[in-house]
């Protein structure tokens, strides 16, 4: 049914107004009384949010994003059907969901989708009414996702017991209610990246990618670069039960991790304690280099400083990997030696007619020498480039004698990458005074801070750098 077109699709449209709502708990566990009926009430960006749940089969979580999200790219690929019916299969609800074929990859599609049929919810909005006599109006909606499931199932009987399982390959049949349909076939939507939400592992990672990017997205379509939230209201907003401050925070780690590692943040600040504990979330902009890559070149030990990583991990995105095979290539045959990794990256990534991509098998046709294959030396080593050698190590000399402000307009954002996400907004603020008043160099420190990240000793650095910031 289509599964080639499934997998070609790049983007899923996402109801952004039911995704903000967080309908879906991030946890995949939930406790069963506080599962089949909630309360939440949260603000996030100046707009208040106010939902009553009721599901007497367990609240939507974990991997029932998966499934709701592949849900509506069949409805989409399906042209958006007036009768908001969905014809499709097990089969082909699991390959868009990203889930593997196996029986119980069934089993869990079946549970999601009855959880989803019997889950309703009351949302609530409020207006002042005019007069300043300070009453206010609210306007209240029921709302569901599905008004039908229509599904076969295959039998195994063991003994005396018959355990039933969604079909793989017959015909599976929803109904989405007109609001939810409606609203997919509306402008009120967020676009999903498909192939991150494959690369995402984790189902608590996905869901926080689906509220973290509904919650992004601006009335006027812009992609906000930041997102600041109450820890208390991004619990309500994620479904987390707990409403302790640190089991809140250890519940969304792993998911900021995974974030951070995929590329799609490029850090979380955390500030203040307990109840008054707020999280900044960045986002990675069009145009800035790939954490991945950036950390790829620099454990690739060819000498790069870390602005020269990230240059190259933003200029070269699609040609840093082969690059870095051709460098080690290049290095282990040794003949004749290569006395500057560095040097021969930049002449491989910027020389793009010289250093032509080639296959994808893992020895000598990584990439191609045209030049040394026209002159009968196919494969001949570069030469390495030592003014642009010198350049660099005069620069960075040169940084290092400059005045603070200097320095720290130099080296700014390059500290905030690789320290941000470590730094409270009161620290980070004073560990820049301290840099711009001289009593750090910014230069030093992120010399320091790159080796100490290389050496996989970053918690021990920052952790003094935090001690001298409090004393």
């Amino acid at each position: 049914m289509g599964h080639n077109t499934i997998r070609g699709l790049d983007t899923i449209r996402d109801t952004r107004s039911l995704a903000r709502f967080g309908i879906t708990s991030i946890q995949v566990r939930l406790a069963q009384e506080e599962a089949l009926r909630w309360e939440s009430s949260f603000s996030i960006a100046g707009r208040r949010y106010h939902l009553q749940g009721f599901a007497d089969l367990g609240r939507p979580r974990g991997i029932d994003t998966d499934v709701i999200t592949g849900l509506e790219a069949i409805f989409a690929l399906r042209g958006f059907p007036e009768d908001n019916t969905i014809i499709t299969s097990g089969y082909e609800l699991a390959q868009s969901a990203h889930m593997p074929d196996n029986g119980r990859t069934y089993e869990r599609i079946r549970e999601s989708l009855l959880r989803y049929w019997r889950t309703g919810f009351l949302v609530r909005e409020g207006f002042e009414q005019p007069g300043g006599n300070g009453r206010t109006t609210y306007y209240n909606e029921t709302l569901g996702f599905f008004e039908k499931i229509s599904f076969w199932e295959q039998g195994v009987r063991t003994g005396d017991m018959e355990q039933t399982t969604l079909s793989r390959d017959k015909t599976l049949r929803i109904v989405l209610t007109p609001e939810f349909a409606e609203s997919l076939r509306s402008g009120y939507i967020h676009q999903l990246d498909r192939a991150l939400l494959r690369q995402i592992e984790q189902p608590p990672a996905r869901a926080l990618y689906r509220l973290l990017s509904a919650h992004r997205q601006q009335d006027d379509g812009t992609q906000a670069e930041e997102l600041a939230v109450d820890l208390s209201d991004w619990r309500e907003a994620c479904g987390i039960q707990d409403t302790r401050p640190s089991k809140v925070l250890r519940s969304l780690q792993a998911a900021h991790d995974e974030l951070t590692a995929q590329g799609y943040l490029t850090g979380v600040e955390i500030a203040g304690r307990g109840q008054k504990t707020r999280l900044t979330y960045h986002f990675r902009q069009q145009g800035d280099p790939d954490p991945a890559l950036v950390a790829l070149l620099m454990d690739a030990d060819f000498g790069l400083s870390l602005p020269v990583a990230q240059q190259f991990a933003a200029e070269y995105p699609g040609r840093v990997e082969k690059a870095i095979q051709f460098v080690e290539a290049r290095r282990r045959a040794g003949n004749p030696p290569v006395r500057s990794p560095a040097g021969l990256l930049r002449r491989v990534l910027e020389d793009q007619e010289r250093y032509v991509l080639g296959g994808a098998g893992p020895d000598a046709a990584e990439l191609t020498d045209t030049a040394g294959s026209s002159s009968g030396s196919r494969g001949a080593p570069a030469t390495v480039d030592p003014d642009w050698e010198a350049e660099q190590v005069a620069r960075s000399q040169a940084l290092l004698q400059a005045p603070p402000a200097e320095q720290w307009r130099a080296c700014r954002a390059s500290l905030k990458l690789v320290l941000g996400s470590h730094f409270s907004s009161e620290e980070w603020k004073h560990f820049g005074q301290a840099c711009l008043d001289g009593q750090w160099a910014a230069a030093e420190l992120l010399q320091e801070a790159t080796r100490a990240a290389a050496r996989l000793e970053m918690q021990e650095f920052v952790a003094g750098l935090q001690r001298a910031l409090r004393g």
